[in-house]
């Protein structure tokens, strides 16, 4: 008989992937498409939950499509994948339960759940897989995915639909780009080690290096790859999409692109850095570091500027994301250790304020929030949770946010990084202004009583709103008073990042047979 146990990780990237087949074929039943992807969605979290289990108790996971050694798809499940398919499984469907009582029929019925569930199997696959084409394959999935899902309506959408389409247009145009590049990087990689396992790249490279015949090019290779993955992540330059797709996209899109998808910009850095050009790492750890303080420095500054709430936002995840490559250029176990705190905390704390955001535009009818004010008394839930996440993403305690900056900050200033932690800390300040400014102008002051949305202006916040917004709340005050779990898991994962023998040792020893 076959255990499931030892098939997870190609459950969590087959099992939507049949799923979006099947809601295309229940186009005409959207009842039965919301409860279908609710349900697998929960099932996939627990099967998420089960995986990380696995590896945390029996070590990484290898898992073989079709059993052809070297030349077969392998799918590897270690702390930091096996993480993130986790923090992928509870976004995604606190996401959907959102979207049951905010996306627009017409567009539940055509492609949103079909689409949805393509994107959380680019998520899983991309962090799962061990080769780097088949990393390329799910980051295409990814694309097309999230860029039908961007232009889906919802209900008392705010948003022209050609506003919609001239963000995606863009969105669409600079990640093509970014593809045409990796795909240069991987046949380039393949070229000079004649495989594309990732573990098996690392050990022909690091075997050149050895013995001083790794190409020069091979820098070149990895410059590439810091374009591909900052692109995914929107760290400056690369960054002018994201501000453009928030506003327009629903807001449950909106938490997973923000909440996760632009993850999976930093878990690339992770894995292919660390592992693959972990030769090269010296030369790549300070251009880490200057893209990230940049990005913060300049995410900050444009977040300040914005009226439009979701834009606003936008902005935050560009400066919050440089915080995370801030603790990856660090490259020590400190620094990994306070980088995946940072994004967990983020992911939990934006999905959060994303999800409020909607709700709060549904309320007043508007995205600028020079039109709102007064919604501490109209709006009270919307105003706390917007609360709870303003204060975690500025690092104020009791959030889980707090704990994240002072990771960082200790990380930094142990390894001796005073400059860059007195920029991040000075911009810190910064994110407390706008978060807070934009409490100011929503919540207090003049109230509005007239919304050409009438209806969410009178009618309560319903509870499939409400409940994935108190979720994740709940999981920034947790991670803030009970953070020792998290960093204890963080610290274990680091430590496995900077020891890539392990990862190699695991995929190795079925290669070669």
């Amino acid at each position: 008989m076959i255990s499931l146990d030892t098939h997870l990780p190609i459950i969590l990237i087959a099992t939507p992937i049949l799923l979006a087949s099947l809601m295309v074929l229940l186009r005409k039943q959207p009842g039965i498409q919301k409860i279908l992807s609710v349900s697998v969605s929960f099932v996939m979290f627990i099967v998420s939950i089960l995986l990380l289990l696995q590896v945390w108790s029996g070590g990484i996971q290898v898992y073989e499509v079709g059993e052809w050694g070297k030349y077969g798809i392998m799918l590897v499940a270690d702390l930091l994948s096996s993480g993130m398919v986790v923090l992928t499984s509870f976004v995604s469907f606190l996401a959907l339960i959102y979207s049951l009582d905010y996306i627009e029929e017409k567009s539940l019925s055509a492609s949103y759940y079909p689409l949805f569930s393509l994107l959380v199997a680019g998520l899983n696959g991309s962090f799962l897989t061990g080769d780097i084409f088949n990393l390329f394959v799910f980051f295409e999935i990814l694309l097309l995915s999230s860029c039908g899902l961007v232009i889906a309506n919802e209900k008392g959408g705010v948003t022209k639909s050609s506003d919609k389409m001239e963000a995606t247009f863009k969105y669409l145009v600079l990640n093509m780009l970014s593809s045409i590049v990796m795909l240069i990087a991987v046949a380039s990689l393949y070229a000079t080690t004649g495989t594309l396992n990732m573990a098996d790249i690392s050990v022909k490279l690091s075997a050149m290096s050895a013995a001083g015949t790794l190409p020069w090019y091979v820098f070149a290779i990895a410059l590439m790859f810091v374009v591909v993955f900052g692109n995914k992540a929107a760290i400056f330059p690369l960054h002018y999409w994201l501000p453009d797709v928030h506003p327009t996209a629903p807001s449950p899109i909106s938490a997973m692109l923000s909440g996760v998808l632009i993850k999976v910009g930093a878990y690339g850095m992770l894995r292919v850095f660390f592992l693959i050009f972990i030769d090269t790492l010296y030369i790549f750890k300070p251009v880490i570091i200057y893209l990230a303080l940049a990005t913060i420095v300049v995410g900050a500054i444009s977040a300040v500027a914005q009226t439009d709430v979701k834009r606003l936002l936008a902005y935050s995840s560009v400066s919050q994301i440089g915080y995370v490559f801030l603790g990856i250029g660090f490259g020590s176990v400190y620094g990994l250790t306070a980088a995946l705190v940072y994004l967990v905390n983020h992911a939990f704390a934006k999905s959060m304020l994303f999800l409020t955001s909607g709700g709060i535009i549904h309320h007043a009818g508007t995205r600028d929030m020079r039109k709102m004010g007064g919604m501490v008394d109209s709006a009270p839930l919307m105003s706390m949770m917007f609360l709870v996440g303003a204060m975690s993403i500025a690092g104020l305690p009791p959030m889980g946010g707090f704990i994240a900056k002072f990771q960082l900050f200790d990380a930094g200033i142990t390894e001796k990084y005073y400059f860059e932690i007195a920029i991040a800390l000075i911009f810190a300040v910064f994110t407390l202004f706008y978060m807070f400014r934009a409490m100011l102008l929503m919540f207090w002051g003049e109230k509005r009583d007239v919304n050409e949305h009438g209806e969410y202006s009178t009618h309560g916040t319903s509870p499939l709103i409400a409940l994935p917004i108190i979720m994740l709340a709940l999981g920034v005050v947790v991670f803030g008073l009970y953070a020792e779990p998290l960093i204890a898991f963080a610290n274990a994962t680091a430590n496995q990042i900077l020891d890539p023998q392990l990862y190699i040792d695991a995929v190795m020893t079925r290669v070669v047979r």
